[in-house]
């Protein structure tokens, strides 16, 4: 470290001990001096020393409260342990001057894995074929008469990013096809990766995989008005952002059988509701969003959050910087 710096992280009270103690040591092997406070108990903040703080590092899906903003006097970067940003400020941020970035990728490998996992589990109905071994209930057992194999399906990729791509060489390694949608990808990465705009990714895919960020043009993308261009009754995989996905619409989906299931990480509601009618349907694969969290990506995070504030407090400009 060729710069010293104060640094803020914000936790979170739900995170594991584990995690919390694996943060805080890699933190405090850096030499810069460390405030710890809890995003739960944030009062606390405005008893810290926030104008001496050079950096933040916030936990994922969380905002610095804009009113004690102004007091960061000196602070030149809000780091974001997370992929996703939606649920943050930057604009507040902006306005003082104050860069914000995520983990640029840190957990891509992670969260490109767990979708993978997730079209193989609800394709094979994993939990059901799981649950009638340990009940030994086999009578009508359907013999595979209700799953499918994703070797000759045609994978959907919307959005073709760092996750996408990830996702793109796992599924085509399987023997998928990939077809892809993203109006900020110019060139395919790959001859045998083809551009389709949305609505026609819609009518051809076996298996559609969302993997963009959360914002005004991608809220509710899928919704009323084209999920009747679920041609092949697919699987929707979701490791992303529930609201992509309007809520009545792919519930309607589920009810009249335009999809044959759905692999879901990301929740309307975190936590979820036991009153929440997506819980009814067995063709759902539900993981608490866990996508991006394994011991590896842990890992990885710490370093790329770590490495990218010492490039900003040394004067560089940072990886994964939001601009907007």
């Amino acid at each position: 470290m060729t710069e010293k710096g104060t640094i803020l992280w914000m936790t979170i009270d739900r995170h594991p001990d584990s995690l919390k103690a694996l943060i805080r040591k890699r933190l405090g092997a850096t030499g810069w001096t460390i405030h710890e406070v809890s995003y739960d108990s944030a009062d606390a903040l405005s008893s810290m020393p926030l104008e001496s703080v050079d950096a933040i590092l916030m936990a994922p899906a969380r905002y610095f409260p804009t009113e004690q903003m102004d007091r960061l006097a000196q602070c030149q970067i809000i780091q974001i342990w997370s992929s996703g940003y939606d649920k943050f400020n930057i604009e507040d941020a902006h306005k003082r001057r104050i860069a914000v970035a995520n983990n640029h990728g840190a957990n891509a490998v992670s969260v490109a894995e767990h979708a993978i996992l997730m079209m193989l589990g609800i394709s094979r109905r994993i939990p059901e074929m799981h649950e009638r071994v340990l009940t030994g209930d086999w009578a009508g057992n359907d013999h595979g008469m209700t799953s499918y194999s994703l070797s000759g399906k045609t994978l959907g990729i919307v959005g073709l990013g760092n996750i996408g791509r990830l996702v793109a060489t796992r599924a085509e390694a399987l023997g998928m096809r990939i077809l892809w949608a993203d109006p900020y990808v110019l060139h395919s990465p790959k001859e045998s990766w083809s551009p389709r705009d949305f609505e026609t990714l819609l009518e051809e895919s076996d298996y559609l995989s969302f993997h963009v960020h959360l914002n005004e043009v991608t809220r509710e993308m899928l919704n009323f008005s084209n999920i009747g261009n679920l041609k092949r009754k697919p699987f929707l995989i979701n490791v992303s952002r529930a609201e992509l996905i309007s809520s009545e619409a792919l519930l309607h989906a589920l009810n009249n059988d335009l999809v044959r299931g759905v692999g879901l990480d990301a929740h309307y509601d975190e936590p979820t509701r036991k009153s929440d009618p997506l819980l009814a349907h067995k063709n759902v694969l539900f993981s608490p969003h866990v996508a991006g969290s394994t011991v590896d990506s842990y890992n990885d995070t710490i370093d790329a959050c770590i490495a990218n504030i010492q490039r900003t407090i040394s004067g560089e400009q940072p990886l994964g910087q939001i601009l907007a």
